[in-house]
């Protein structure tokens, strides 16, 4: 009998527990949006975590809210990292969420923000841009469309800046060829965000110069064909001759590619160089 009655009492103390923490939980949900609404961020971003995590008497539709202004908490604290994460969650698990597009903005800003200077690594900004354009293309009418194109133009000034800056160390370390490659890109891709004139000037020595880049391994290559050409006429051994031809013609090849690109970028800077004036 007294076992009995220690058991109902745990099981009394076991299910009050549970409506208790249910009743808490959603009590915390309304206290962090409040702690929100005030903008006291911290208190907000501890509530909101324990109500998503804690969320037995919540509904979908207030685990779905408390999810989207977790994600603004860390953006609002320039949290990007963990604004990334939370926003890229939001929108997977609620793709038809009437504020995608502001999801989508905020997290196209946070990894613009993330993103390191114009001098390193691509890969953010062209996440960013990636879903800027995700909200031009799919929610045209929303407000955060105009948002976006300012971004993406912000976005292609510093990929401006990035290439240009490619270009310019290849030119000063006496890299021609390749230097020319990419001052013809950053021209072609945004003009409108570059010094086109100086640009052009730099791109026209550039190519008018490209062979000075290849000038040893041209030398190399005519080597070993002239080499290959000896051992050729020496080998008795018709396999072993064919070998040694078919890496002649590769070499060759390889030889004649090269050289027609230097003298195509040579009749490139001759055009180029009309069009300054």
């Amino acid at each position: 009998m007294r076992k009995a009655l220690v058991i109902s009492f745990a099981l009394s103390i076991l299910v009050f527990g549970c409506a208790q923490k249910e009743f808490l939980s959603k009590n915390i949900y309304y206290e962090a949006i409040k702690a929100y609404e005030q903008n006291n961020l911290d208190d907000a971003q501890k509530l909101l975590k324990k109500a998503i995590y804690e969320a037995k008497g919540m509904t979908t539709e207030d685990i779905m809210n408390a999810k989207f202004l977790l994600a603004n908490v860390y953006f609002k604290k320039e949290m990007y990292v963990d604004a990334i994460v939370e926003f890229e969650e939001y929108i997977t698990l609620y793709p038809i969420a009437p504020n995608i597009p502001e999801a989508l903005y905020k997290l196209a800003l946070s990894y613009y923000k993330i993103s390191p200077d114009y001098q390193r690594d691509l890969t953010y900004l062209k996440k960013a841009e990636e879903k800027a354009l995700d909200i031009i293309v799919n929610y045209p009418d929303s407000q955060y469309a105009a948002k976006s194109e300012k971004l993406i133009e912000k976005i292609k000034g510093i990929y401006a800046k990035h290439y240009l800056e490619i270009a310019n160390l290849y030119y000063n370390l006496g890299k021609y060829y390749s230097a020319a490659f990419y001052y013809d890109y950053v021209l072609k891709k945004y003009p409108k965000y570059i010094n086109k004139k100086e640009t052009k000037i730099k791109l026209i020595k550039s190519l008018k110069n490209s062979d000075k880049q290849y000038k040893n391994q041209i030398e190399k290559y005519k080597e070993q064909i002239k080499d290959l050409k000896d051992k050729i006429k020496q080998e008795k051994d018709l396999e072993k001759k064919n070998v040694l031809l078919n890496r002649k013609r590769l070499i060759e090849d390889l030889l004649f590619t090269l050289e027609s690109k230097i003298k195509e970028n040579k009749l490139k800077a001759e055009k180029l160089s009309k069009t300054l004036n």
